[in-house]
């Protein structure tokens, strides 16, 4: 694949380890994971996971750094500097231009699908785990739909991010969509890096347990929608890119030795 990956390249990479049928995107398949024959994809989005956050968190987050070191990593290109716009594009592969969604209320009313209606629309069983107003964007057209109140404090947030998860998992679906907001609440907070490191790590923890509870030949993408756009850190470590991590499941084996 030549020229630089961005973010609206995930969709249609999803969709073709799913075998989806898909509209036209802006993004393309990204080759890398060409012929890793998955069946199922748990999809991550770890809201302000900036790369270069990420080069400077990677010695305390063991399972991304394993599932980098096992798969892949990538430098991944931001399309739109906030989450909601971000993440149309993750899941549509349109640039923000071509979703036109900048808040939530108006994903609720675009026409527009996204990776996980086109799972749907293919027969294929998916599930949706985020934020309560944006998982409703998604209900009568996705399998599973779990939202988590935007009032739980602290990382309680991403605990019941992590519980629905699991939950989600043993109904099997082939597509699964969570979304972490720790480190860019800790951001919006004022945090330093040391609040943003903890978060970070809890947040790797959950993706360790995510691996753990998936099914042998799934595989599990971790990918950042923005980079810090708020706080003291904002534009510190990065201002572009997001860190993008593909990783297969096999043998049993959990992201990280832990």
């Amino acid at each position: 694949m030549s020229g630089s990956i961005k973010l609206i390249d995930v969709a249609p990479t999803m969709a073709r380890v799913l075998g989806v049928k898909t509209p036209p995107t802006d993004g393309r398949a990204i080759d890398l994971v060409e012929g890793w024959e998955c069946d199922r994809v748990v999809l991550a989005i770890v809201d302000s996971l900036g790369y270069g956050l990420y080069k400077a968190l990677e010695l305390d987050l063991p399972n991304m750094r394993s599932m980098a070191s096992e798969g892949v990593l990538l430098k991944a290109e931001c399309v739109a500097a906030t989450t909601a716009p971000a993440i149309a594009s993750i899941l549509t592969g349109l640039m923000p231009k071509k979703h036109g969604i900048s808040n939530t209320s108006q994903a609720s009313d675009s026409e527009i699908r996204s990776l996980l209606e086109w799972a749907s629309s293919d027969m294929i069983r998916s599930a949706v785990v985020m934020e309560e107003e944006g998982a409703r964007t998604f209900n009568g057209f996705v399998t599973t739909v779990m939202g988590v109140s935007k009032s739980l404090v602290g990382r309680n947030f991403d605990r019941e991010i992590l519980e629905r998860s699991l939950e989600a998992l043993k109904t099997e679906p082939r597509l699964l969509v969570a979304h972490f907001l720790g480190i860019d609440r800790i951001a919006h907070d004022g945090g330093g890096i040391e609040e943003i490191r903890g978060a970070a790590s809890e947040i790797d923890g959950h993706l360790g347990d995510l691996a753990a509870a998936a099914a042998e030949r799934t595989m599990v993408a971790v990918c950042g929608d923005h980079p810090l756009h708020a706080g003291v850190l904002k534009g510190v470590y990065d201002s572009r890119d997001v860190a993008l991590i593909f990783w297969k499941k096999e043998n049993g084996r959990r992201a990280a030795s832990l």
